[in-house]
């Protein structure tokens, strides 16, 4: 038997030792509350039925459940609109994200209720005597995170595209644990920038020298909106799910084939070196995205709320948060639990500490790269590489027809 007491000293013990997990707390008379942790890897979808709470990962599996599946054209708005914001709703009215230190409640009666943490509080860029490094400390910092989770190496992976986060993570990977043969995998672009991708993750690799396996998704074998293509086949969709499904999927496919389990990920890097709004020039906003033409009455109505009802200052960047949830369903399905290093709050801190001049073009990151002895186009690639013409692509070729069958 577990007194309360020793059940709550551990319980806040955990809570403070990581900060991705779940807790749900039961009494006997009938209520629940279910909270989270900062950092949002597995997120949480809740609804109620006559009175039954049901929550996973997996939105879609919760809306067969959810009794009220009416539209939030708030939400949908936010989407379309290309307003997107972090906020509990979802696009349905009965169906609600537990968004990152958030608490639900489920009373008697079946009525759930969203509680909402304080802003988490964020640091200013502090000033760097002349003679101070950073690299050093950001590269033990990233090397600590990466090693402190339970990875063995033939059940770990890690997305490395070769640009710029997923490369530090996997020189860090590299160096926590030489010797382990990591899964080194990647969704690969066309032409002359898939051939300066492939080229430089060879360097990256050969680098490494751990004879890590690889695998490899042509993008263009799998365009969104394609005949076979998740977008064109019957039944559901989660709206919230990555652009480019299909390629994620297949890759998701492959590395489970090869018993991956865990998977380290870039995400969160460009947050990492973002600026904030006082460091930007003056002057500078971000783009003015007026009234997009396609948005029907409602929509255009509705466009002076979008702000209304989200999530206050989180631990991690909102847009980190955001892209967790949108890469985690084609993993867990396979049991392949994500791992993201530059979204942990200690090295969050840090880069809030580090003068912009550091973060400005992701300086520290090219350093990093540069210092682990690579060669110069690692860190600066002379030709962009970003998905921007697949999905150009994509649309040419198949968004007519998908245009034709939605206007049916």
């Amino acid at each position: 038997m577990v007194d309360a007491g020793s059940y709550d000293s551990a319980l806040a013990t955990a809570r403070a030792e990581r900060d991705d997990w779940i807790t749900v707390e039961t009494t006997r008379t009938g209520t629940a509350e279910i909270a989270t942790g900062t950092a949002g890897t597995a997120p949480i979808h809740l609804t109620t039925r006559a009175g039954t709470l049901y929550g996973s990962w997996d939105l879609l599996s919760v809306h067969e459940q959810a009794a009220d599946t009416g539209l939030d054209l708030l939400e949908i708005t936010r989407r379309v609109s290309l307003r997107t914001r972090y906020t509990p709703a979802t696009f349905w009215r009965g169906i609600h994200l537990l968004t990152e230190r958030a608490t639900a409640h489920l009373a008697r009666d079946g009525a759930l209720t969203l509680r909402l943490p304080e802003p988490a509080e964020h640091t200013r860029a502090r000033t760097l005597r002349a003679d101070a490094d950073p690299v050093p400390a950001f590269i033990r910092l990233l090397g600590h995170l990466v090693a402190r989770h339970p990875w063995d190496g033939p059940s770990t992976g890690v997305q490395l595209s070769g640009g710029l986060d997923s490369t530090n993570i996997a020189l860090a990977l590299a160096a926590a644990l030489p010797g382990h043969h990591v899964t080194a995998g990647a969704v690969v672009l066309d032409g002359e920038r898939g051939r300066q991708q492939t080229e430089r993750r060879a360097v990256i690799l050969r680098h490494i020298g751990a004879s890590w396996r690889d695998v490899l998704v042509p993008a263009m074998d799998h365009l969104p909106y394609g005949p076979t293509s998740w977008y064109s086949r019957p039944g559901r969709v989660s709206p919230y799910g990555d652009l480019y499904l299909d390629a994620i999927d297949r890759l998701s496919d492959l590395l489970s084939s090869r018993g991956v389990k865990t998977l380290f990920t870039g995400i969160g890097g460009d947050e990492l070196m973002s600026f904030t709004t006082a460091e930007k020039p003056r002057g500078v906003t971000g783009p003015d995205l007026g009234v997009p033409p396609w948005l029907g009455p409602t929509a255009r109505g509705l466009l002076a709320e979008v702000d209304r009802g989200i999530t206050p200052a989180a631990v991690v960047p909102e847009t980190a948060l955001m892209a967790k949830a949108g890469v985690a369903a084609p993993l867990l399905r396979r049991g392949i639990w994500p791992v993201h290093p530059l979204t942990d709050p200690a090295l969050i801190r840090f880069s809030e500490w580090m003068p912009a001049e550091w973060r400005r073009d992701k300086r520290l990151l090219r350093e990093t790269i540069d210092r682990a002895g690579l060669p110069p186009h690692i860190a600066r690639p002379p030709i962009p590489e970003n998905f921007g013409h697949v999905m150009t692509l994509a649309m040419r070729r198949h968004g007519p027809a998908r245009i034709h069958r939605l206007g049916g």
